[in-house]
């Protein structure tokens, strides 16, 4: 790792755990070969799996803010 790159690094391991799991949400979409195929592949079926089971009906979606204020509940237990 370079100079820069250590800085950094130590940097960011300084930062509150919330900072830091920000930051990763930041760079992660840029990282190269951050992903395993194989695990992509697995997604993109599951995808298009769910994606299949609701265009024929047999999936009833919630809303975000009903899936979040469940979370929120289990979460303050």
């Amino acid at each position: 790792m370079t100079d820069k790159a250590e800085t950094i690094y130590a940097e960011a391991l300084a930062l509150q755990k919330n900072e830091r799991e920000a930051l990763v949400r930041l760079l992660a979409p840029h990282g190269e070969g951050w992903t395993d195929p194989e695990i992509e592949k697995a997604w993109l079926a599951e995808v298009e799996r769910r994606e299949k089971e609701y265009a024929e009906g047999r999936m009833e979606l919630i809303p975000a803010e009903e899936v979040f204020r469940e979370l929120r509940k289990i979460v303050a237990e």
